[in-house]
């Protein structure tokens, strides 16, 4: 899980980025297509729409790290829900986009690397830590929804 530590720490870097935000899905995708080329052929030509996800994506989950604790425990949105959309979102990789385990980890090395550029000196250990620890969350828990959903490695291995 995410420490006070780790979320106060990207909100803050968020904020940073928050200025630049328009450009932060074309480094990530530049440094994911020149590190791992063979997940190009995942997307479509043009990928305008992909990268709107891409933002919309990670203001959702920073904006939702921010609810206190005590409102975990009220009933929200499936749409607003941090895990039903992270979870969602692992099952439509898995089943629609066929997205394999191994690109997870070229994912988060680009996501590190474009906020490393985009930050500068204000992406510190720290702030390289928070981000890490934060992708691992969300990675574990798309590839678990997968797994759960019966599309994943749990269920080729049972055949």
């Amino acid at each position: 899980m995410l420490s006070h530590a780790h979320k106060e720490t990207i909100r803050r870097s968020w904020k940073l980025v928050e200025p630049m935000a328009e450009s932060v899905p074309d480094l990530f995708y530049k440094r994911l297509f020149d590190i791992a080329p063979q997940y190009r052929p995942l997307f479509s030509e043009d990928i305008t729409a992909q990268k709107r996800k891409l933002l919309a994506m990670l203001s959702f989950v920073v904006k939702s790290i921010e609810w206190p604790e005590e409102f975990w425990t009220d009933r929200v949105a499936a749409d607003q829900d941090l895990v039903m959309v992270v979870a969602a979102l692992g099952r439509r990789h898995a089943q629609l986009y066929r997205v394999p385990d191994e690109a997870y980890a070229p994912v988060g090395e680009a996501l590190l690397w474009t906020l490393d550029y985009g930050l500068g000196e204000a992406f510190t250990a720290e702030v390289r830590d928070a981000w890490a620890a934060l992708y691992g969350v969300l990675s574990k828990c798309m590839i678990m929804s997968r797994d759960i959903a019966g599309s994943g490695a749990v269920a080729r291995v049972a055949r």
